[in-house]
């Protein structure tokens, strides 16, 4: 039988061994390089722009998959089209906001895409093949001392013993992401690489967006001074920064079990969601995955809009859509749209800083008056709101209160007595996490999947600048638009460490910490999860989205054909009563033919706004009037396909001054 899909098609190729692909953090600094866009469509060409002092060196074209395990595929090998050594100038820096633009330089090497290639996260490894010497560390790495120590007695390391076994086989080399497109396909799943967030942590320059903020705030990301102005004519250096920030931590794993299973998926940047945004409709499901923390206007716009068309959305991303931002063309003379990421950051100045009076580059949901936009906080869309800041690394717990919910279906956590709780992998939430809040932008018929509450953690106390210690409770989200679309809210960088054990940060410590001198993909040896793995197969099948070649352990899922809302009832306060100003009770009931009630919902002003009750066949809620007066009681039940209740005319009570 042929393949299914060209995703199944690739993956029967031949892959490549990590020590031949990966690279240890950001690689040689003395072979560095760029793409002239970041993402490509098939049939295009990516020209290369390449800074060393290397006479002799290879580009090996990678693509990212699973590869019966091996996690990438050669796909080309090239020599750079410029004389050598090539001299490049230094990058144009801006004083005033410390953009450093690297599109001066000359271009180096180019690679077109073949018309039939699949699309996919990309990257051209640089590698030296001169008479240079590399470090005396494993992997080229770069920390002193610079003379290798002296073998001697009791010099374990010296003396050979505890030889890295993965070592790299050619270490003397870097990397450059690119996305290569499918502009006129239809995959099932469109898949938004977290690009924005690399650009925004890669100090290649000397600054990044985050450094040293105001005096009032003299602990908060010390060191120099934050950039205003991005650009994405640099090398990343980010992996060698915050790898926890880069794509083979929470982006890597997921793309390795999308693929591995046989989803019909294709690729697209978060540049790309601004200005392609029509092209997010030719699909039944749009991923944000990872640490996809910056966000334009016309990129959240781009996205709302699939929603409304039915485009289903899983944002397996958490601190998802937290900083605004906007785009400027580069500054090296060439103009070229979309390559300068602009983010003030003027949430943390406390004031309207960015010279374009009209539009806010601060934190979306800032709601004090100098934001010229207002408040827009991302859980309208998501469903989740950033509140647990780095470097976390927590388990998620289902209690069995959520156990017969589908989405768990043919997992363990189905299986779960009364009382008893699941406790799924650790760092699964993490390294940045979410909560579901009742802000007043919460969508209509949201319910929780899970519970994990954690102690003493770094808890946002204002709009995005500082932290204390506080108690947070995470909650796994769903709901369905007015479209048909569901929306699932994951409220984690990490959920891709639940489906694949390979990965950055794989001990659950920041590489950068567990071991300074050498990043590499790893093997998480808890990871992955079934359960995790199941849940997501369930989810995807309700969104009409199936693997051609799903693992042998999993079960394939069927979308819900509960059409039917449940029905709630209030029953308590009586209609027609008179109460008190002070706390009153609401309580009642709810049940559902055909599923299980998810959620209730209960509204104090007529259907104005909505609030989640506590229990679900048997609720409660505890309200607490502003004023005396006339008020209507409703109430709403959503059931566990996101079938939600149309409120009936629901009961008139009087509140009065005790």
């Amino acid at each position: 039988m042929p393949p299914s899909n060209k995703i199944v098609q690739e993956n029967l190729r031949p892959g490549a061994p990590a020590t031949e692909w990966d690279i240890n953090g950001w690689g040689d600094s003395s072979i560095q390089g760029f793409g002239h866009d970041i993402s490509i469509n098939v049939g295009e060409t990516i020209y290369f722009k390449i800074k060393t002092d290397s006479t002799d060196y290879r580009i090996d074209i990678y693509r990212m998959g699973y590869y019966g395990g091996l996690g990438a595929r050669l796909v080309d090998s090239i020599l750079p089209s410029a004389p050598l050594p090539q001299v490049q100038p230094e990058g144009i820096r801006d004083p005033e906001t410390l953009l450093y633009d690297c599109g001066n330089w000359a271009v180096s090497a180019s690679w077109p895409a073949p018309a039939d290639a699949v699309s996919g996260v990309y990257f051209a490894r640089l590698v030296r093949q001169d008479d240079a010497p590399a470090s005396w560390r494993m992997d080229n790495g770069q920390d002193a001392p610079a003379q290798a120590p002296v073998p001697f007695a009791h010099a374990y390391g010296s003396l050979g013993r505890g030889r890295l076994a993965t070592a790299l086989r050619e270490p003397r080399a870097s990397h450059i992401y690119f996305i290569v497109r499918d502009d006129e396909g239809d995959a099932d799943i469109l898949f938004q690489t977290s690009d924005t967030t690399w650009q925004a942590y890669n100090r290649y320059g000397g600054y990044c967006t985050y450094g040293r903020l105001n005096p009032e705030y003299p602990r908060i990301h010390g060191g120099p001074p934050r950039a205003h102005k991005v650009s994405y004519n640099r090398p990343f250096e980010t992996r060698h920064y915050r790898a926890v920030n880069m794509v083979f931590n929470g982006e890597y794993p997921f793309i390795r079990w999308l693929e591995r299973n046989g989803y019909n998926v294709s690729y697209f940047s978060g540049v790309d969601s601004e200005r392609r945004g029509e092209e997010i409709l030719k699909h039944r499901l749009f991923l944000s995955v990872g640490h996809d923390e910056y966000w334009s206007r016309n990129q959240r716009r781009n996205v709302e809009a699939a929603r409304a068309a039915g485009v289903h959305l899983a944002f397996f991303s958490g601190n998802e859509v937290f900083w605004k931002i906007r785009w400027e063309p580069s500054v090296d003379g060439a103009d070229e749209e979309y390559r300068t990421m602009v983010v003030y950051k003027e949430t943390h100045d406390n004031a309207k800083i960015d010279p374009k009076a009209d539009e806010w580059t601060g934190t979306w949901r800032d709601a004090r008056p100098f934001n010229p936009e207002g408040p827009q906080p991302e859980n309208a869309l998501t469903g989740t709101i950033f509140t647990v800041n780095a470097w976390r690394n927590d388990p998620l717990i289902v209690p069995a209160a959520y156990a017969q919910l589908r989405f768990w279906r043919n997992t363990d956590v189905a299986k779960l007595q009364p009382g008893a709780r699941a406790v799924l992998l650790r760092g699964l939430l993490g390294h940045e996490w979410d909560e579901d809040i009742d802000n007043g932008f919460r969508p209509a018929g949201l319910f929780r999947l899970s519970e994990t509450t954690i102690d003493n953690v770094p808890y946002i106390q204002d709009h995005g600048t500082v932290y204390d210690a506080g108690t947070a409770t995470h909650h796994l989200t769903l709901y369905r638009h007015d479209s048909g679309a569901l929306v699932f809210g994951a409220g984690t960088v990490q959920w891709g460490w639940g489906l694949d054990a390979h990965h950055d940060a794989e001990t659950g410590v920041p590489p950068e910490r567990a071991n300074a001198t050498d990043t590499r993909v790893g093997v998480d040896l808890t990871g992955p999860d079934r359960n995790i793995q199941q849940a997501t197969v369930n989810l995807f099948a309700d969104m009409g989205v199936q693997p051609a070649t799903l693992q042998a352990d999993l079960v394939a899922g069927a979308a819900s054909t509960d059409m039917e809302a449940p029905v709630s009832t209030l029953l308590q306060p009586p209609a027609g009563a008179t109460l008190p100003l002070a706390t009153v009770v609401l309580g009642g009931t709810a049940r559902d033919a055909d599923g299980v009630v998810a959620a209730v919902e209960v509204s104090t002003d007529n259907g104005a706004s909505w609030h989640p009750a506590h229990g679900r066949t048997q609720w409660t809620y505890a309200w607490s009037p502003d004023a005396p007066g006339l008020y209507t009681i409703l109430c709403r039940a959503v059931d566990d396909s996101g079938n939600l209740e149309q409120a009936n005319a629901g009961i008139e009570v009087t509140i009065v001054q005790p």
